[in-house]
């Protein structure tokens, strides 16, 4: 099913308010990151040949499974979050927190499982507030939705973390979890947010900033247009604040991606009132990451106001897209890219096959000189079923 959503909330320059933002104006983000020994920039790969297939000037691809080994990007938000949360309560304390080049490099200037750091998954974001509690001698508990496939649940596992599975989807799982973290009094660190807690999750859109700048470093002009999936709308976030700041440069269009099944942003914006909502569908896309049933209320403003246009794709484009990057042809390197890694060039492809969509093509300009920057956030990150994808034997399969 594909639907789409011109978006009539637009703004050509978003003004947000400085509480807003606060978060993403912090200079020490990438020095945070840049304190991680696993830190380097992930690549920027550019397809020509697919460019060409697809009647547009250039695709280049942000490849997020190499970031930190974990095959995906959730890392860079929760590694930041934490830094801030520690610091604040170092200071707190009357203590001295360690500068934020050296944060991840030193281990003493907080007691052995004086944290549990919790949260809700389905899958990458979890894995990733495990890996940061680990490399801090914290401990996890994360919570997990019950069709979360075997791999996931096993790579939170193997981070030391233990993990719950709750009988319901993602947004059961975050109940769960303020519940549970309530009652023990562990540390949410969630990349959704509710009424009275807004500060952690800012922190966790505001380190995927660091994904967008080294773009900015490696890439030598603007895209012209950004496929961007969304969950529950923390990397559209990042994504519109980054390319809207700058109203003295070429306007970018950006267009959200999600399953027909869990497009929360798709049916907020078409809202009457513009306001988020939870969604209808049943989240059970096999883009796994993006299966969230409600946005975020931090996130949605610079949704609501920064991005172009929304729209579903089915997941057999999901599947064509991981087969596409697996395949390439001729010259054009290979990415190895998950289910919800695919989703952008998923939208790519449909734009380009489905004659429903020509609209959107049109509405969007996209044309042979047009610049398409895809993200691919996750790679393998369920090995079983990427195998099965691309030997054409997924259930799923068109």
């Amino acid at each position: 099913m594909y639907r789409y959503v011109l978006n009539p909330y637009r703004h050509d320059h978003p003004d947000w308010p400085g509480q807003e933002t606060t978060a993403f104006r912090q200079s020490d983000i990438r020095k945070v990151h840049r304190s991680l020994r696993e830190y380097q920039p992930t690549p920027l790969v550019e397809l020509p040949v697919l460019a060409g297939s697809l009647n547009v000037g250039r695709i280049l691809v942000k490849d997020e499974a190499y970031r930190f080994g974990l095959k995906a990007f959730k890392a860079l938000g929760s590694t930041y979050a934490v830094f801030r949360y520690i610091r604040d309560y170092l200071t707190g304390q009357g203590k001295t927190p360690p500068s934020p080049d050296a944060f991840y490099r030193q281990s003493d200037f907080i007691a052995p499982n004086r944290f549990t750091f919790c949260t809700a998954t389905d899958g990458n974001h979890g894995r990733g507030v495990a890996w940061t509690a680990r490399k801090l001698n914290q401990k996890a508990v994360i919570f997990m939705p019950s069709e979360t496939v075997r791999a996931r649940i096993d790579n939170i596992r193997a981070e030391g973390a233990e993990v719950i599975i709750v009988d319901g989807n993602y947004d059961d799982a975050v109940c769960m979890a303020i519940d549970e973290a309530g009652r023990h009094g562990w540390v949410i660190i969630s990349d959704t947010s509710w009424m009275g807690y807004e500060d952690i999750s800012r922190n966790i859109m505001a380190g995927y900033l660091t994904m967008f700048e080294e773009i900015e470093e490696t890439l030598d002009i603007r895209p012209d247009v950004v496929l961007v999936q969304a969950g529950v709308g923390a990397l559209a976030a990042a994504a519109s604040w980054h390319y809207n700041q700058r109203p003295d440069l070429q306007r970018v269009k950006l267009v959200s991606v999600e399953p027909p099944d869990a497009a929360c942003l798709l049916e907020s914006i078409a809202s009457p009132d513009g306001h988020p909502i939870t969604c209808r569908g049943t989240q059970k896309s096999i883009m796994a990451g993006l299966n969230c049933g409600t946005p975020s209320p931090v996130a949605w403003p610079f949704i609501r106001d920064g991005f172009d246009l929304f729209m579903t794709v089915p997941d057999e484009y999901s599947l064509k897209a991981m087969r596409r990057y697996y395949f390439p042809e001729r010259d054009d390197s290979c990415v190895i890219s998950g289910e919800s890694g695919a989703a952008g060039l998923a939208a790519l492809l449909a734009l380009n096959e489905m004659s429903v969509l020509k609209p959107v093509r049109e509405m969007l300009g996209i044309s042979k000189d047009t610049t398409i920057l895809l993200l691919n956030t996750e790679g393998d990150t369920d090995p079983k079923h990427f195998e099965k994808v691309i030997r054409g034997n997924s259930e799923h399969t068109t």
